[in-house]
């Protein structure tokens, strides 16, 4: 999902451990007609899916979606919307989504919500142009939205919702030209992205170009105050700069934050993933990993990360890796993947001068087989 001027490090993972053998996957069930049209071969440029079957996929003038895994694609585009290739979503199941176009006055926006799979979107005014999105569940959502930035600062503006979307109320602005703005969470630094764990219980994190530094920020009355929470670095890495998009959460305890280095000593760029199972009142870090891109969790202790024409796993929450090879090679041009478990995945290329592909594994990422076009 796109964030707020996320920072995107290189990251590149060297330790080569045996990973044991994933377990089976159940058989899924034969796929139900979707009552959209076909949409052939769609273009890219985003894509979500919600398990091996049902996804959703976002091109330059429509949302579509599959539930055969990527194989049949229809077009689930809310009436009168176009240009939609890179504004930000949530699909939250095969039914749910929410998409946000921005308004021309770029101040505020139109959030469009579907709960049966894109036959029907309700389009909602909202007071945001722009925002990252999180749902907790039908009711309660957050908004993050970004009112420009600065060098080295952004001014953000956090929005609430109790009933699906349909209205929001800021809860917290830090922008010192508008009034009841607060410092808590300074203006200073980009932010990368933000996950709650509940309703009151929340975190930022982003970036800013200081040494040894994890710019990580926590509330626990939904987001109207806001805390530091000190993180250490690793011994030999003091003067290394960091940026993070924030915490993944996968129950109410355990959650996993990926800290991207830029450090003084070779190779230069470094993946650190810390891990928390007390809900965030502590994070564990593991050892610092060299030469990686950022890392997709699909659950706690599993997760994959691209090393430039390999992919990495992890069963133990980032504190050990193993390499897969593929037979494909994608090297130059991946532009995103995503795992839904350890034997199924998608990777989106943008192959020079050529249209994007869809790929998918059913094997852990060894072999591909080409889905789009």
């Amino acid at each position: 999902m796109k964030q707020l001027l996320p920072l995107f490090f290189s990251l590149l993972l060297t330790a080569c451990t045996t990973i044991a053998s994933a377990p089976p996957t159940p058989t899924p069930a034969p796929p139900t007609d979707i009552p959209l049209a076909i949409f052939d071969a769609p273009q890219l440029t985003q894509f979500y899916f919600v398990d091996e079957t049902n996804g959703w996929g976002v091109a330059e003038n429509n949302i579509v979606r599959t539930n055969d895994g990527g194989v049949t694609w229809y077009d689930a585009t809310p009436l009168n919307v176009g240009d939609v290739g890179y504004a930000p979503f949530q699909f939250i199941d095969s039914q749910t989504a929410y998409l946000l176009i921005p308004n021309t006055d770029y101040t505020t926006g139109t959030l469009y919500r579907t709960t049966d799979g894109g036959a029907t979107w309700i389009p909602i005014a909202v007071p945001f142009a722009t925002a990252s999105l999180q749902f907790l569940d039908s009711q309660t959502g957050f908004a993050l939205a970004g009112l420009g930035a600065g060098a080295g600062s952004e001014a953000i503006a956090l929005f609430k919702t109790g009933d699906g979307g349909m209205n929001w109320t800021r809860v917290y602005i830090n922008d010192p030209t508008t009034d009841g703005y607060s410092d808590s969470l300074p203006l200073g630094g980009q932010k990368g992205g933000f996950a709650f764990i509940n309703a009151s219980r929340g975190w930022v994190g982003g970036s800013v170009p200081i040494d040894n530094y994890i710019y990580l920020y926590a509330t626990q009355d939904g987001g109207a105050t806001w805390v530091e929470t000190n993180l250490a670095l690793p011994p030999g890495y003091e003067s290394a700069q960091t940026g993070n998009n924030g915490p993944q959460f996968f129950s109410g305890d355990q959650g996993i934050l990926v800290v991207n280095l830029v450090a003084p000593v070779e190779p230069g760029v470094f993946t650190l993933v810390y891990r928390t199972t007390d809900g965030g009142i502590t994070w564990i870090p593991g050892a610092p990993i060299p030469r990686g891109r950022p890392t997709e969790f699909y659950s706690f202790n599993d997760g994959v990360a691209w090393v430039e024409n390999q992919f990495y796993a992890t069963r133990d929450a980032g504190q050990t890796w193993g390499a897969v090879i593929p037979h494909e090679d994608f090297s130059d041009r991946l532009v995103s993947f995503q795992f839904v478990n350890a034997l199924t995945g998608f990777v989106l290329t943008n192959p020079s001068g050529d249209n994007p592909t869809l790929y998918k594994t059913t094997d852990g990422g060894a072999t591909w087989t080409l889905l789009i076009p």
